[in-house]
């Protein structure tokens, strides 16, 4: 009944929501292991209706621990426009400081991060509250808030928050973690939205380790008002160092 609890509570964030095309964000945790040491490719397509062809878009990062609380990550991202099928999007860096100890049950931690952008679009900070709960046979929930300030050629002087959420099991046997993801824009402080107005995208995804040192993601969002990018795909690699 709980876990049931919890995905109503996950579907409902995901009706309030909103997503950016060529979604490539994860529902990360808030966990930081000492040895971390890995680099990553994300790409994502987006289905369009009818002869439209695919819009992609590619994600490469690298992270590194500096302790068993800090990790530092710096992504490069590109994107498709009109003009060109490979086009510099923005790069961003990133540093995750896990405030509760290993041991707990539900883990709580913060993420900060400072993206530049291309063709004068708003450079950015922005602040997250991580927050994970692990539940008995092996179930999962992630969930974050986060806000955003546009910094440099601003097109909004409002404080901006977010939302992302995560529901999933894994399965040891089969090596693999099921789950769904669901992700969420809230507007700003000049105007929250509830449901008018705002976009939602949520979607299933796979887990699943290749070798000792390999991880791949495999996963699809849906669109789930009239404003949302719908049927995207997305491939996450991994590789641990």
């Amino acid at each position: 009944m709980r876990l049931l609890f919890s995905l109503a509570i996950l579907l409902f964030a995901g009706l309030a929501s909103s997503a950016s095309a060529q979604n490539l964000t994860g529902v990360f945790g808030p966990v930081v292991d000492a040895d971390d040491h890995a680099l990553e490719y994300r790409v994502g397509a987006i289905l369009a209706a009818g002869d439209d062809e695919a819009e992609w878009g590619q994600r490469l990062h690298y992270e590194r621990a500096l302790s068993g609380s800090f990790r530092l990550r710096g992504i490069i991202a590109t994107r498709e426009t009109p003009s060109r099928e490979i086009d510099y999007d923005y790069a961003r860096i990133e540093a995750v400081w896990q405030i509760t100890p290993d041991e707990r049950a539900y883990q709580t931690g913060m993420r900060f991060e400072a993206r530049t952008r291309g063709d004068g679009r708003p450079e950015e900070i922005r602040a997250n509250w991580l927050n994970q709960w692990a539940l008995p046979d092996d179930w999962r929930i992630r969930a974050h808030l986060m806000n955003t300030l546009q910094v440099a050629q601003r097109t909004n002087d409002e404080l901006q928050f977010q939302g992302r959420f995560e529901l999933s099991r894994n399965l040891p046997d089969r090596g693999v973690r099921l789950g769904l993801h669901s992700y969420v824009d809230f507007g700003d402080t000049g105007k929250l939205r509830a449901f008018k107005g705002s976009e939602a995208e949520i979607g299933p995804f796979v887990e699943f380790g290749v070798g000792e040192d390999v991880t791949v993601y495999l996963g699809t969002l849906h669109g789930l008002t009239g404003s949302s990018d719908d049927n995207q795909l997305r491939l996450f690699v991994e590789r641990s160092f």
